[in-house]
């Protein structure tokens, strides 16, 4: 009897332990969530002006690779 009890003891530990990590997973989800929301209430102000993004141009002779031209495959 008290074999059971010990293991139901551990099963209530191990429970609280992932319970633990669970909330604070929820806890930096919800501040997360909290930060959005505020970003997005300063969206819908009627004063909202979007600020366009500046990019930086790539550096001369920068490309991406890719697909090679067929010319040069067909050799």
């Amino acid at each position: 009897m008290a074999t059971m009890d010990i293991a139901r003891l551990q099963e209530i530990v191990d429970n609280a332990a992932t319970n633990e990590q669970l909330l604070n997973q929820i806890r930096k989800n919800v501040t997360k969530v909290n930060s959005l929301l505020e970003e997005l209430n300063e969206m819908l102000q009627p004063g909202y002006t979007p600020t366009a993004k500046e990019r930086k141009p790539r550096a001369e002779g920068a490309r991406k690779p890719g697909r090679p031209r067929k010319a040069e495959t067909a050799e």
